[in-house]
């Protein structure tokens, strides 16, 4: 027996909800997944509201994790995780829950990259939906899991409930709770497939319109605005809002406000928001 999961769906992002119960109750069903794992940053309380109320399909409490030196999964959490610590000693409070630890988009702006292979992860996400196109990232990814001999993993990373699933991780169990002991054993088979290009956001990214909408694949808005982060063709000069420092970039918000990482970081630690009551 195996049991179909997305390990890595952001339902929610800053209190803006953008996957409710219903939603995500039907989009297992349609896609024919046994569930998924809920990894919003900074909070785990909108995947512990959504567990406690589903309960014919498998939810994951997670939360993405802002290291020092990258972005973690910890898959299997109690409670929510400290940003802006040692990865080390965020992966053994990870442990220390119960849980698991994954390099996500390892190879990605703020992934653990080489940093990998000096710290005792148990997993990497080797297929990211959202770069399946940028096959670069994935196969990188893939490379350095197969040098380190750890489980590889396949996700979607997305926010929006119609492509949960588009590519997911096959756990072979027949037990919902030994999940996260098969993966960490490497019992696991990989269905990859991209998520499709967003033409429209990806022209209004190159166009540099003003006020563009997060796009719903994977939804980054501005902390000062609430508009989309947009990729520049090239580095521009910015000067950040809160510390004044100047630097290149070729990520800034799509009306021009800029936060460099340190303080990006900051005001994403100073963010108290109850998203359970946002459903």
């Amino acid at each position: 027996m195996s049991i179909k999961l997305d390990l890595h769906v952001h339902s929610e992002s800053r209190g803006r909800i953008f996957i409710n119960e219903q939603q995500l109750v039907n989009s297992l069903r349609q896609n024919r997944l046994d569930g998924v794992a809920i990894t919003n940053f900074n909070d785990i309380s909108h995947a512990v509201w959504l567990k406690e109320k589903i309960e014919d399909y498998i939810v994951i409490v997670g939360q993405e994790i802002w290291t020092k030196d990258g972005h973690i999964v910890g898959l299997g959490l109690k409670e929510r995780i400290a940003d802006a610590m040692d990865v080390e000693k965020t992966i053994q409070e990870i442990h220390r829950q119960g849980g698991i630890a994954v390099a996500v988009h390892p190879y990605l702006y703020l992934g653990l990259g080489k940093k990998m292979a000096s710290v005792s992860i148990d997993a990497v996400e080797v297929y990211n939906a959202l770069t399946g196109v940028a096959f670069i990232h994935n196969y990188l990814a893939r490379r350095t899991a197969e040098r380190l001999n750890l489980p590889q993993l396949a996700s979607t990373d997305i926010s929006d409930a119609r492509f949960i699933g588009r590519s997911y991780t096959e756990v072979i169990t027949d037990d919902k709770a030994s999940v996260l002991e098969s993966i960490r054993a490497g019992r696991v088979k990989l269905f990859k497939r991209a998520m499709p290009v967003p033409i429209g956001f990806i022209l209004g990214n190159f166009l540099a319109l003003r006020d563009l909408e997060p796009c719903s694949f994977h939804a980054m808005p501005c902390f000062i605005c609430g508009k989309s982060m947009s990729v520049r063709l090239f580095k521009e000069k910015f000067e950040c809002l809160d510390c004044k420092k100047s630097e290149f970039s070729r990520i800034a918000c799509c009306n021009g406000h800029y936060l460099c990482k340190s303080c990006l970081l900051k005001r994403a630690l100073n963010k108290n928001t109850d998203y359970s009551q946002g459903q």
